[in-house]
């Protein structure tokens, strides 16, 4: 893959469980096919939304097995998320990908404690090192201890040039500053929140999550900020931030992970999948998802998009 590639709208597969935390293959299938069909630059497996952080390696390897099929005639580029609390778990996983002919590859820290600066160089040059033809995109996600700033990315993308991303979904405005302009080497990737002001510093891409239940509307924003339509982006990018005020924010208060949302929304959003999570994290209760679709159905289904 080459790096101009990892760039645009990357969109995350929510995976279909059981009552039992068992994947549902077909309706897998099914919600890869749903994303491909709304449109994007860029599909993930195994992110925030895909619980990449629970699966065994058996399931792990069934799941891309159907991802690298159903995505074969695919266009633009694909990754998948790669977790581990250690380089060989992770390295173990990115082969599995590499072997199925994925060769975009999602990194995490290793989390069990924060790394050193040592360690952390250890395990990028490691796993970056070992696997030269994967092209890396680092998920700095502040759960796992340790937020790299953009300097860090740099001097890590020197030592392994094949770290080409960083996806980075939290952090204020001179964070994001520093982020972006002190590691150039990198492509970048924010959420909504943060799209409109990183996308004129050169950030890659958009990684939404709002898409599960307003596909339209999330790509409308994409492409407003991408085109500089400074009107439509500023109307698209405040009623996201509405929407996720009026539904995100109540739930996460309650308790529940961020991908138990993602899973209600894409429900709520057409998408034939249940609600159940991996334990020990616990899916949204009946009455808690009848209430998100109630908002959502009111104050988000009810007026169209030119309005929004």
């Amino acid at each position: 893959m080459k790096k101009k590639q990892m760039c645009g709208y990357l969109v995350s597969v929510p995976i279909p469980l059981d009552e039992h935390g068992s994947p549902l293959p077909d309706l897998f299938r099914q919600a890869i096919e749903k994303l491909l069909c709304e449109g994007c630059d860029g599909i993930y497996l195994f992110g925030t939304s895909g619980e990449g952080y629970a699966f065994t390696d058996e399931e792990f390897t069934r799941l891309v097995d159907i991802f690298a099929d159903v995505t074969a005639h695919f266009e633009g580029f694909r990754q998948i998320g790669c977790f581990g609390l250690s380089s060989d778990q992770v390295k173990r996983r990115c082969r599995i990908a590499v072997e199925r002919g994925l060769s975009g590859v999602q990194i995490t820290l290793p989390f069990w404690k924060e790394l050193s600066d040592r360690e952390l160089f250890q395990y990028v040059t490691d796993v970056c090192g070992t696997l030269p033809e994967v092209s890396f995109l680092l998920y700095n996600n502040p759960r796992n201890k340790r937020r790299l700033t953009g300097k860090e990315l740099e001097a890590l993308h020197r030592e392994a040039p094949n770290l080409q991303g960083a996806k980075t979904g939290s952090g204020n405005w001179l964070g994001f500053f520093e982020l972006i302009t002190e590691s150039p080497s990198l492509q970048h990737f924010v959420t909504e929140a943060a799209f409109p002001f990183c996308h004129r510093l050169g950030a890659a891409g958009l990684i939404p999550s709002s898409n599960y239940a307003l596909p339209d509307r999330a790509r409308a924003f994409y492409d407003a900020v991408v085109a500089g339509d400074l009107s439509a982006a500023a109307r698209f990018h405040q009623n996201t931030m509405r929407f996720f005020h009026q539904t995100a924010v109540p739930l996460i208060q309650k308790g529940y992970i961020d991908g138990a949302i993602d899973k209600a929304y894409a429900k709520i959003g057409g998408m034939n999948i249940p609600l159940h999570m991996k334990s020990p994290y616990r899916r949204l209760s009946d009455k808690d998802f009848v209430w998100l679709k109630s908002v959502i159905e009111a104050e988000f289904y009810s007026n169209s998009l030119s309005n929004k």
